[in-house]
């Protein structure tokens, strides 16, 4: 009796092995896949959110609301702040200004701000001012590759607290 494998079972071994490291490659290119998938859903939601409870917080703490289109000017009782405008810049960045001072970027660069309007609602039988939010925000994916690819809508009205 011979002792060790014969060449047909060391290639049913061979091809066990091979299928069972196709199988795990498989499953660790869909961790991969979902790992990054969730990482885009949470900085664009991430970024939505913030945007829109910044917004939210300079309405609410206002007295005035302009709107033009997709820019929305605040004034306020302290005159360092006025205008208080919000933007978004050519690069598709949502951006604030207070007063004199600089654009600051409320959104990351891992985002573009593809829509955003601003709609003034009042009711002057009521005297209230209100202005609605609607905005689009996609992962900023400049290959095209479809794990990277995400958008989501965020709206809201926000009403001066007057």
């Amino acid at each position: 009796m011979k002792k060790g494998f014969s060449i047909i079972e060391f290639l049913i071994y061979i091809a066990i092995l091979a299928i069972a490291i196709a199988a795990m490659g498989l499953i660790l290119s869909n961790v991969f896949r979902v790992g990054v998938r969730t990482d885009v859903v949470q900085e664009v939601s991430y970024n939505g959110r913030f945007a829109m409870q910044r917004i939210g917080q300079a309405v609410r703490e206002s007295s005035g609301i302009k709107t033009e289109g997709n820019r929305l000017e605040l004034s306020f009782k302290e005159s360092a702040k006025n205008p208080t405008v919000f933007y978004v810049s050519e690069e598709g960045k949502l951006k604030i200004t207070e007063g004199n001072g600089g654009g600051i970027e409320l959104t990351t660069s891992r985002v573009v701000v593809d829509k955003l309007v601003f709609k003034k609602v009042s009711d002057d039988s009521v005297r209230v001012n209100s202005v609605r939010v609607e905005m689009n925000i996609s992962f900023n994916n400049p290959q095209n590759l479809p794990e990277y690819e995400f958008k989501s809508f965020f709206t809201s009205s926000f009403t001066l607290k007057n």
